[in-house]
């Protein structure tokens, strides 16, 4: 048994404590109070408690109750210790019900508290809970009170060897039973908490394949210009190579950028886990941005990304590549429009929520290509020159990260995306 289990199994017997002693307390002030009218109807003991060894009994048990409790906010219990602390609770039980009325009170039923409890702990325990409850229930019969006749002591005698049979019964398939029960939950929680851990490494291998599947989508169009322009280079004029040359040295360099966003300890980290990512400003994501060409980037932020309001455990790596996908469709979308004012992004704090939108002036689409440009591989570019993957993979890690994302696009006005994320600020409790 875990200490964990100790602990809630004492918890348990302190509130338990606390019922019985309240109970006993009231069996006393209505065995000594009772007005004479209702005696008969609540003379549930066969002879009233004895006032001062009752009162003495209680007094004790209810200071070791709160003895225990303050104990419990320090102390770390043991199996034995709550095992001990039953066995007492037995022997107070059956000295309360000796000094009210013996076998013949009807509150012997309680002693399955202990028997009950015991269980938690384990099947030893539990067995060895039973047989003094048993033996207790037996040192009982020596108080049966002798007020009847011979004929009818005899059959009130083999009544309570019956209620003292009937308990062993009853306590042994109650033990049985509950015992099975808690061990049967126990197998649950444990084989739920091993399909937890199972999700947790399988959406941790989703992150990342997705985060990789982008990172290769976003390296299709560098070595894609490397690839046309070296093949290029010895028909160029020497002027010509010359602007080519520093081409692909760009490209090259964008492609290590992207290689080395890759292999950063931030992907490797809140990319997979945002639960041990390390907090930063909304703000921060402009950093993330590739300038697009040919286009005009204009980037807006608010104060409240500047600030606590602002402050997020998201994955910045998965957040910096859907951005640079949704402005990178959004450039081309200005490319194939003459007179075209670039893309606008805006960067904001909504409630909870980081609300972050991408709006272009470019060609637009119309309703049919807008509800299926987020299936894989759905592409409006002549073919070789994209995929169709790149809004698909966008779409996927947003929705990893929790996100909702809207668009709205007109053709010939351009296109809109509005994402929405929960923030996810660190936990201050963590960081103590």
């Amino acid at each position: 048994m875990t200490d964990q289990t100790a602990h809630v199994t004492l918890r348990g017997l302190i509130m338990a404590r606390w019922v019985l002693i309240g109970l006993f307390g009231a069996v006393l002030v209505l065995g000594m109070l009772t007005p004479a009218s209702l005696d008969g109807w609540l003379q549930w003991l066969p002879t009233k408690p004895a006032p001062r060894p009752f009162v003495a009994v209680l007094v004790v048990w209810t200071s070791l109750n709160v003895a225990t409790r303050l104990w419990l906010g320090h102390g770390q219990p043991t199996k034995n210790l709550v095992a001990i602390h039953l066995l007492v609770d037995l022997a107070v039980l059956t000295a309360l019900i000796a000094l009210s009325g013996g076998a013949a009170n009807p509150f012997t039923t309680l002693l399955f508290v202990p028997i009950t409890l015991s269980t938690q702990l384990s099947a030893g325990w539990a067995g060895a809970m039973l047989g003094c409850a048993l033996v207790c229930f037996g040192t009982l019969f020596g108080l049966v009170p002798g007020t009847m006749s011979a004929e009818a002591d005899e059959r009130w005698a083999g009544h309570l060897r019956g209620t003292w049979v009937a308990f062993a019964v009853a306590s042994g398939l109650l033990t049985l039973l509950v015992h099975r029960i808690g061990q049967t939950a126990l197998r649950a929680r444990d084989e739920l908490a091993n399909l937890r851990d199972q999700s947790i490494q399988d959406q941790h291998l989703a992150a990342l394949g997705t985060l990789a599947a982008g990172a290769a989508h976003e390296l299709g169009t560098p070595l894609g210009t490397v690839s046309l322009l070296a093949a290029e280079l010895p028909h160029m004029a020497s002027d010509e190579q010359s602007a080519a040359i520093d081409t692909i040295k760009r490209e090259v360099a964008r492609c290590k950028d992207i290689l080395h966003r890759m292999a950063s300890p931030e992907v490797r980290v809140s990319a997979l886990s945002a639960r041990d990512a390390q907090p930063w400003l909304l703000c921060e994501l402009v950093d993330e941005f590739d300038d697009p060409e040919g286009v005009a980037l204009r980037i807006s932020t608010t104060s409240a990304t500047k600030d606590e309001r602002g402050t997020t455990t998201l994955a910045r790596a998965s957040l910096g590549q859907i951005m640079r996908e949704l402005v990178a469709n959004a450039a081309e979308a200005c490319r194939r429009k003459p007179g075209s004012k670039g893309v606008d992004v805006r960067i904001d704090v909504e409630g909870d929520d980081a609300a972050i939108e991408v709006v272009d002036d470019g060609v637009g689409m119309t309703a049919e290509v807008a509800a299926a440009v987020f299936e894989p591989f759905f592409t409006t570019k002549a073919e070789g020159e994209g995929m169709g993957l790149g809004l698909y993979l966008a779409r996927a890690q947003l929705l990893q990260l929790g996100g909702t994302l809207e668009l709205e696009s007109h053709p010939g006005r351009g296109t809109r995306v509005r994402i929405r994320v929960e923030l996810r600020p660190p936990d201050p409790f963590l960081d103590r």
